[in-house]
């Protein structure tokens, strides 16, 4: 039958990688420390701003904004627990600790995204007392001295 001849004529299923290869080591094409700049503390002030005297979110597209940094903060949890190219990172990334402070800023941009999402200001400073907490913790141990690789912030903070 034509089916029977098509199966036949199939070619053979490659087989598996054998158990033993290794998968290419992720690593990012930048810092720890670039990340903290660019993305983890500028996301962060966003959010720290909203405590400020006339900077609590008023419209839609304040609340958008939050959570779009929220976000960041969130997945750069994820992103802080890979090796760049700085010269502590991958004695970073290896310590358990660090790994765990990651987890506590994802946990902390989760929180405010929670938050934004049901436009819960006191949830949000809740969220952003948990994010100070993961950003003291983890310099406090790691990173106790500021700004590293001379790496600095291109804009003020509002």
């Amino acid at each position: 039958t034509p089916a029977s001849v098509q199966q036949q004529s199939a070619p053979a299923a490659t087989s598996a990688p054998a158990a033993t290869s290794v998968p290419p080591a992720v690593m990012s094409p930048v810092s720890i420390n670039a990340e903290m700049v660019s993305v983890i503390d500028h996301a962060g002030h966003e959010l720290w701003s909203v405590e400020r005297k006339g900077k609590a979110p008023k419209t839609d597209a304040d609340w958008e904004n939050l959570a779009e940094h929220a976000t960041q903060l969130a997945a750069a949890g994820a992103l802080v627990r890979v090796a760049g190219t700085g010269v502590n990172d991958t004695m970073w990334v290896a310590s358990p600790d660090w790994q765990k402070w990651a987890r506590a800023l994802s946990d902390a941009g989760m929180a405010a995204l929670k938050a934004t999402e049901g436009k819960n200001a006191e949830a949000l400073v809740t969220a952003n007392g948990q994010l100070v907490e993961s950003c003291e913790g983890c310099h406090k141990q790691f990173k106790p001295s500021l700004p590293s690789e001379g790496i600095t912030h291109a804009h003020a903070h509002q």
